[in-house]
């Protein structure tokens, strides 16, 4: 048990497997296996972490899957194949840590070995949702094809890469994502994933992303670096007693050490107009030095984005999905209303509101 007692009925430990099996999945289980310990060695059967595997696993996985699927276009996928690789940052971050946990499945399971591969599955997801997704969802929302395009091969790719550990969740994937005959491509996808060849570098458009950006640990490397960065910046937010929702002027960046693409990520997460980059002059770790002045149009801007959490918050009690269309109405004082005025449009498009 949890404890590390043996199980009998005498104790009253028993755990039926059948019961955790119906209330989990036989997947969620089935990692928890794999990402204990290694195969053979004794394992404390832990309830509770099962289901914060479940969660970081499969739950973030199919929110993933349901956001893609809310504005999935199989006319990309049909097509993907003549596509170029992306060049955005993110993408190419993506694929690069895709590519990353291929190579290291493959190593460990070369040589038997189970808990690297199941605990690398579980971050990479981790950094998929919290990270990828979330950093790419308007451009998800927006139509942007190179976004749809990654996300399809993304999900598509780590369908074969889980099989061996989760069978059952990687086939339900595989059957919702893989391309049937009849709507394009020559003969369509394998019938099953388990049926579908691994993940590895062909002559085609996959090398072309493989070979042309997943083969610099550097990309890795960077983004992790601008993350620590965002991270800092967080702190001196929380520091300054101002929330991420209130926009602020400039972030000054020293010792950065990172290229102008990721500027762009760091503004956008920490909500900020400008990003200063000042060259590393020594081997310091970066530091960030965040104008926290907030002058009457900042503050203007940081109330419209209250206004816009509200009226989601709403939609959401509502149990309006991301495609309904409302009709908005507000009653305000005469500031408010030269708020809303001014970010009218802003407003619309984001609460989906015709009016």
């Amino acid at each position: 048990d949890e404890k590390g007692k043996k199980m009998s009925k005498s104790l009253g430990n028993i755990v039926d497997p059948w019961k955790m099996i119906e209330k989990y999945g036989v997947d969620s289980l089935r990692l928890w296996m794999y990402s204990v310990n290694q195969p053979g060695e004794s394992k404390n059967f832990d309830e509770k972490t099962v289901l914060e595997l479940h969660r970081q696993v499969f739950g973030l996985l199919y929110n993933v899957l349901a956001f893609y699927e809310l504005y999935r276009d199989k006319e990309l996928e049909n097509n993907l194949a003549a596509k170029p690789p992306s060049e955005n940052i993110l993408d190419r971050w993506i694929i690069a840590r895709l590519n990353e946990l291929n190579s290291l499945c493959v190593k460990n399971l070369d040589n038997y070995k189970l808990l690297e591969p199941v605990r690398a599955i579980k971050d990479f997801i981790s950094d998929l949702s919290t990270w990828y997704l979330r950093r790419s969802r308007e451009r998800i929302k927006n139509g942007d094809k190179e976004a749809k395009e990654t996300l399809y091969f993304v999900l598509k790719n780590l369908a074969k890469i889980m099989a061996p550990f989760a069978p059952f969740a990687s086939e339900d994937i595989w059957q919702k994502l893989k391309i049937y005959p009849e709507e394009g491509g020559d003969e369509g996808d394998e019938e099953s994933v388990h049926l579908a060849s691994w993940p590895k570098v062909k002559n085609n458009f996959i090398q072309k992303i493989f070979n042309k950006f997943s083969k610099k640990p550097s990309l890795i490397i960077e983004m992790q670096k601008a993350r620590e960065i965002i991270s800092l910046g967080l702190q001196a937010r929380q520091k300054a007693g101002i929330p991420v929702r209130q926009p602020l002027g400039k972030l000054e960046i020293k010792n950065c050490g990172l290229g102008v693409e990721y500027a762009e990520v760091i503004r956008e997460e920490l909500n900020v107009k400008e990003i200063l980059l000042k060259p590393r002059t020594s081997n310091l770790e970066p530091n960030v030095v965040l104008d926290t002045n907030i002058d009457s149009e900042l503050k203007t801007e940081g109330n419209c984005r209250e206004l816009v959490r509200a009226l989601q918050e709403m939609r959401k009690k509502a149990g309006l999905t991301p495609s309904d269309i409302i009709l908005l109405s507000i009653e305000t004082d005469e500031k408010g209303k030269k708020i809303i005025q001014e970010f009218e449009s802003g407003v619309k498009k984001t609460v989906l509101a015709s009016e």
